[in-house]
C-alpha cells in the first residue's frame, strides 16, 4: 500500500513538473482582436500619443493601424511643431509574420513594425512623415494590449510543422500513468481484502 502512494504521488509531481512545459507559450495575437495602447518614447509635451488597431479574424493579418495624436516638428522648421491627429495606415493590411511580427509600413510615410510578445500585448515602433510633418529621424516606441476580442476562426496548428509540440506522446503517458494507477489501486485494494 505504502509503495502505490509513493508511486501515484511520483506520478503527481512528474505531471506538475513536466506538464507546463510540454505547453507552448503564447505569443500569438489573439485573433478578432482589438489592441489599443500608448507611444512610450518621450517627448517634449506628453502625451506623446495613442496607437489601436485590430488582429484579422483568421488572426494572418493586423488590420486599420491608426496612430492618434502624436507629436511632430515641422520639416526644415525644428523648433515649430505639428500633430498627427489620427492616422491610418493608408494601404493593405500588415501581414504578421511567423514570428508573429510585423511591418515594416512604408517607408519615409508610414513606418510602423511590431510583435506579439505575449499573450495580449504587442509592442514595436512608429515612425510618420509627410511634407508638413514629420515625427523625427528615430522610430517612437509604442505598446498596446487587448481592450476587445469580437472572435475569430480558430485555427489548429499543423502536425508537420516542427516548431508545434506533438500532443500525442504526451496523452500516451498520461494514458499509461492512468492504467498504472488504477491497476495498483486494484491490486492494493484486493489485497486488502483478504
Amino acid at each position: 500500500m505504502k509503495a502505490i502512494r509513493i508511486f501515484g504521488l511520483a506520478a503527481a509531481v512528474a505531471a506538475v513538473v513536466f506538464l507546463p512545459s510540454t505547453l507552448p507559450a503564447s505569443a500569438q495575437p489573439i485573433a478578432g482582436s482589438y489592441y489599443a495602447g500608448q507611444i512610450t518614447t518621450e517627448c517634449a509635451e506628453p502625451p506623446c500619443g495613442t496607437v489601436s488597431f485590430r488582429v484579422s479574424p483568421d488572426g494572418l493579418r493586423v488590420q486599420e493601424f491608426t496612430a492618434h495624436d502624436v507629436p511632430g516638428h515641422v520639416p526644415d522648421k525644428p523648433a515649430e511643431t505639428c500633430e498627427f491627429w489620427r492616422w491610418t495606415y493608408p494601404y493593405d493590411d500588415l501581414d504578421i509574420e511567423e514570428d508573429d511580427s510585423f511591418g515594416p509600413g512604408i517607408p519615409d510615410s508610414f513606418e510602423v513594425s511590431g510583435s506579439f510578445l505575449s499573450e495580449g500585448n504587442a509592442e514595436g515602433t512608429l515612425r510618420l512623415v509627410t511634407f508638413w510633418c514629420d515625427t523625427g529621424v528615430l522610430d517612437l516606441d509604442w505598446t498596446a494590449t487587448i481592450t476587445s476580442v469580437v472572435g475569430g476562426i480558430a485555427v489548429l496548428p499543423a502536425v508537420s510543422d516542427s516548431s508545434v509540440p506533438n500532443y500525442i506522446p504526451l496523452v500516451a503517458v498520461a494514458a499509461a500513468a492512468l492504467v498504472a494507477l488504477t491497476a495498483g489501486g486494484w491490486y492494493a485494494r484486493r489485497r486488502r481484502l483478504r
